[in-house]
């Protein structure tokens, strides 16, 4: 159990920064693992397809393989749980009583990047809500969008809404 911990500890970094090359103590740095476990933990992740090596230097760098599927899948449903943890959808559901609540664009395809934002519908009246708290904890702006109504959305937003991920909610398109 403490191993699969240590893992996703490594793993998150690459789902944090996926267009950084890190380097074994630069992650054991991040991590606060030991280089001998990280390099284990990296070759289990070369392995499976999540990351890539790249030979150059004088010491190897290891990427996020960010055209795997598999990666995709697991970044997106890192940053379900992040948001789930993060105490986010409890406070919109609180506060605003939402029909419904998606994680929409590049963050629910598990294709942001670290300067991306995050995208989340929320099917209810505008609010002024602080997002400070929880920005600040996922290292991420968050950009909300409020509609009640979803006639009002044009065919290519309500298209884009209907592939994303339901967090709270059903989404109602008919």
């Amino acid at each position: 159990m403490i191993q699969k911990w240590s893992r996703y500890q490594v793993l998150q970094q690459f789902f944090d920064f996926p267009k950084k090359a890190f380097l074994i103590r630069e992650l054991s740095r991040n991590t606060k693992l030991a280089a001998t476990a990280i390099r284990i933990h990296l070759k289990a992740l070369l392995k499976e397809g999540l990351i890539a090596k790249e030979v150059g230097g004088l010491y190897h760098s290891f990427k996020a393989q960010i055209d795997s599927p598999l990666y995709k899948t697991l970044k997106w449903q890192n940053l379900v749980l992040r948001l789930q943890q993060s105490g986010l959808l409890v406070s919109l559901e609180k506060s605003l009583y939402p029909t419904c609540v998606l994680l929409f664009g590049s963050a629910s395809r598990g294709e942001d990047t670290e300067m991306s934002d995050i995208d989340i519908f929320v099917q209810a009246k505008l609010q002024k809500i602080d997002m400070n708290k929880f920005e600040k904890e996922l290292n991420r702006k968050i950009n909300i969008l409020f509609e009640s109504n979803l006639n009002i959305l044009g065919p290519e937003l309500l298209n884009n809404l209907s592939n994303g991920i339901v967090l709270y909610g059903y989404l109602k398109v008919l």
